[in-house]
């Protein structure tokens, strides 16, 4: 049956071939088969044909297919890139306009300090601050004993800049006392350079006497500046200074109302210049002077006390002088009552590679009617050095004399050590310390900001201990 079957599909396919010869392939003749093996043979070579041009439509098919997937992925790069130029566009239009505040293209942001500036660079303000926040234990062999506490040691707020050319530059700096949170005006001045080396500045500022009080506190080694340093410094005062300064030299000279009277806590000259009036009974003169010399190294690194693992080595030496004459009031039967300040003082600093060292020695000499010649002396030292990149420790020795005719007192013998980790510069930094104090700490010498207190004739050392963190921005 199927043999027979196949007969006969063979048969008709011949018919159809003989009645449509269009149909064939071109390879097949048009004339009608001669025998069933001719029709075999034909059927055969059209199966073969269409397979082949199968695989062509599937070949073609498939280069289709690519082609459009090609041109689709093209047009979603094309679009997504258009989409991005857009977005970068948008960016870059909304900072412009959030930098541009006037029509004068004044622009704000962020560089070591937040700013304000005009577009043509005349005029500029940054804004910066410091807080450090401390815990202070004390002991000492006396009544009351032990006293321990939080305190906002300091919290500064500085507006600096320049206005109209960058030669002429001004500072203002605030405090917040850490007593009663009074805000007080500490530094408010203007200087104008009037050369490359030369430039002249007005105002209330620091006094140019000793390294230690003219570095800031936000970058000393210690969590305090030492207690020979809170009776010996000069303090701020109103005047006007000419400074110099070149790659190896600075010299400062100023004419003010006059030093800032800390010597023993006593105010035996009694002048304060610092937010004073002008006609207040002060000095008839106050001359101060600061000369140093940079024998290694940048001033850059001088800003502060340490020396982090990849500073180069530098030396600076310093040297600095004060003289004041009080007025004449009449007040006294001595004749006179013009008390007379000298004091002067040097220090070497020396910093490399992860190590610092300085060392400074003061000497006031004051000529009181009432008391008499008065002569204070004193001497510091400190090193450090890193552990780690981050982890500096340190040591520091004070030793202090006070010669008074109508009294005595003990010498001051101190010794300080700590450490201070540093999370980002003097950015964020943790600092701790521990002071001793060898003999009595008295009254000429004591410092409640640095946290030592007047113990007398103890029988033990009084002891401190400090801690900090500090913000500065």
């Amino acid at each position: 049956m199927r043999r027979i079957a196949r007969v006969s599909m063979l048969v008709g396919v011949g018919l159809l071939l003989a009645a449509e010869p269009a149909w064939a392939d071109d390879t097949i003749g048009a004339s009608p088969p001669s025998s069933i093996d001719e029709l075999l043979r034909r059927i055969r070579e059209l199966e073969e044909t269409g397979g082949r041009r199968q695989r062509d439509l599937e070949h073609q098919q498939q280069e289709i297919d690519e082609l459009r997937q090609q041109v689709g992925d093209n047009w979603l790069t094309e679009r997504r890139a258009e989409e991005i130029r857009n977005l970068v566009s948008d960016v870059l239009a909304d900072a412009d306009t959030r930098s541009t505040l006037m029509q004068d293209g004044m622009t704000a942001g962020w560089s070591e300090q937040f700013f304000l500036a005009s577009g043509d660079g005349r005029f500029k303000l940054q804004v910066s601050g410091l807080q450090q926040f401390r815990y202070i234990w004390n002991f000492h062999d006396q009544a009351d004993k032990y006293r321990g506490g939080f305190e906002n040691t300091r919290t500064k707020i500085t507006l600096r800049g320049h206005v109209i050319s960058r030669d002429l530059t001004y500072l203002i700096r605030g405090n917040f006392a850490r007593s009663g949170g009074d805000f007080g005006l500490e530094d408010a001045w203007v200087r104008y350079h009037l050369t490359n080396e030369w430039n002249v500045r007005f105002g209330q500022f620091k006094l140019p006497f000793n390294r230690e009080e003219l570095v800031s506190p936000a970058k000393q080694l210690a969590v305090e500046r030492s207690l020979v340093n809170e009776s010996l410094n000069l303090g701020r005062s109103q005047g006007i200074e000419f400074a110099y300064a070149d790659e190896a030299n600075r010299l400062s000279l100023a004419f003010s109302d006059a030093g800032q009277d800390q010597v023993g806590g006593f105010n035996l000259v009694g002048t304060d210049g610092q937010n004073s009036r002008a006609l207040a009974e002060d000095t008839e003169y106050a001359v101060t002077t600061r000369y140093e010399y940079l024998a290694a190294g940048s001033w850059g690194q001088f800003d502060d006390f340490t020396s982090p693992v990849d500073e180069e080595f530098g030396l600076l030496l310093g040297v600095g002088a004060h003289y004041q004459q009080d007025e004449f009031t009449g007040a006294f039967s001595f004749g006179r009552n013009e008390e007379r300040w000298f004091a002067w003082t040097v220090d070497v600093s020396a910093e490399w590679g992860g190590a610092n060292a300085f060392a400074s020695f003061s000497h006031h000499y004051i000529d009181d009617p009432s008391f008499g010649a008065v002569n204070v002396y004193g001497v510091v030292g400190q090193a450090g050095t890193y552990l780690t990149p981050k982890f500096e420790i340190f040591t520091r020795f004070e030793w202090g004399t006070f010669n008074l005719s109508v009294a005595d007192f003990h010498d001051l013998y101190l010794i300080t050590f700590g450490g201070n980790y540093y999370f980002d510069g003097h950015d964020i930094k943790l600092s701790a310390d521990i002071g001793v104090g060898i003999y009595a700490v008295e009254s000429p010498w004591d410092s409640d900001l640095a946290g030592w207190r007047t113990d007398g004739n103890s029988a033990e050392p009084q002891v401190v201990i400090r801690t900090q963190f500090q913000l500065l921005f």
